[in-house]
């Protein structure tokens, strides 16, 4: 029987799965395409609300990103059999060209700028499960970086990344 009490696994998963190299999208780091995004836009922050992806910003890029994302979520939701009307609201973060925290970064500036990530889970009953993820990134460049060998198909759900 599920309980409410692992959307807080789930929450730290979740952010566990964002921050990680295989968070790919079109076979490059996720990551990097967002940092780029928020340099060319002059942000330091890019939030998103995975329930209401009409918030998404209005690229068409970053909205199949939040898809992706989102169908993600799902699975892990899904795998738990937690009933998706215990979940109120679902925010990520992502923030870049933060202070240098021994936790999340590494100390070489050569590894990049400093990002993190912040996931938040509201249940229906108002607990906010939060957790916090990061590491370093550069912005991504696709003459510096190997695409992934991963297969993408498209499912009903969203795009899915298969190996």
């Amino acid at each position: 029987m599920p309980r409410r009490r692992e959307l807080k696994g789930i929450t730290i998963n979740f952010a566990k799965l964002l921050s990680g190299r295989n968070n790919d999208y079109l076979g490059y780091w996720a990551i990097g395409q967002l940092f780029l995004l928020a340099e060319k836009n002059n942000i330091e922050s890019i939030t998103f609300d995975l329930l209401n992806l009409s918030k998404c910003l209005g690229s068409p890029q970053v909205l199949e990103m939040c898809q992706q994302m989102k169908a993600e979520l799902d699975r892990l939701v899904e795998a738990q059999k937690i009933p998706y009307v215990w979940v109120k609201s679902v925010s990520i973060s992502f923030s870049f060209n933060q202070e240098y925290q021994e936790k999340y970064h590494y100390w070489r500036s050569a590894l990049g700028k400093h990002y993190l990530v912040a996931v938040e889970i509201e249940t229906d009953l108002g607990y906010i499960n939060k957790a916090l993820e990061g590491g370093n990134v550069n912005p991504h460049d696709p003459s510096k970086e190997h695409r992934s060998n991963r297969l993408l198909t498209r499912t009903s759900n969203g795009t899915k990344t298969v190996g």
